[in-house]
């Protein structure tokens, strides 16, 4: 089935939200800081940021005979490099995202923000180099340090379809780590016959992932 990345690897849409309530007044609101990659890390790795945006969703929330609208705002940071696909030439299929999403919990009832996206939505909001990502097969996992944090970073192998219609066999590695209020995902994505290189590029790429908690 189509885009059953998040699905399979257990990561994006398994988030636990925990947090403070608020009952009264408009719209409730809950916002993570920035999460990006370092410069360090960019510079070893020959990945280059595409963008660092702000996603905004919107949603009403009711529990117990009260309704609230919740307003969650997330940071998308998304980073690629240009590699060697023989026969298709050089593209930029070999691509880094980091989310950085809040802890939410509202009339007692704790939820994903994006949980209910279309798989589709997700991965569009992730990387903008593959039209689609399918028959998604657990490889192995591995150990890493996020922000400090020692996690399990999920491998697999996948069938995907390049913005442009070529098709590439590719390895997707995934994990996720709280830090602070926030709850950080890591996604990388690109072709397995480049695995001896990129798989060191995602390593480094990890180490070099950042949170601004300062305003925590």
């Amino acid at each position: 089935m189509r885009d059953r990345l998040f699905a399979v690897a257990g990561v994006l849409l398994l988030v636990s939200f925990a947090g403070c309530s608020m009952l009264t007044g408009g719209p409730v609101t809950f916002g993570a800081n920035k999460a990006t990659v370092s410069e360090q890390a960019l510079s070893q790795t020959n990945y280059e940021e595409q963008s660092v945006n702000q996603s905004v969703i919107t949603r009403n929330v009711s529990a117990a005979g009260q309704s609230k609208t919740v307003k969650v705002t997330n940071w998308i940071a998304q980073y690629d490099r240009s590699v060697d696909l023989g026969p298709l030439g050089s593209q930029r299929a070999a691509v880094f995202s980091v989310v950085a999403s809040p802890q939410v919990n509202v009339l007692g009832k704790s939820f994903n923000p994006i949980g209910d996206y279309p798989r589709e939505r997700i991965v569009m909001m992730l990387q903008s180099r593959y039209e689609s990502i399918d028959n998604v097969q657990p490889v192995g996992n591995y150990s890493a340090t996020v922000l400090g944090h020692n996690t399990t970073v999920g491998k697999f192998s996948a069938e995907a379809k390049l913005v442009g219609g070529q098709s590439a066999d590719v390895y997707v590695h995934v994990t996720r780590v709280q830090d602070g209020d926030d709850y950080v995902l890591a996604v990388a994505v690109y072709p397995q016959h480049l695995d001896d290189t990129e798989s060191e590029h995602v390593r480094t790429l990890l180490g070099g992932v950042q949170h601004d908690t300062s305003s925590e």
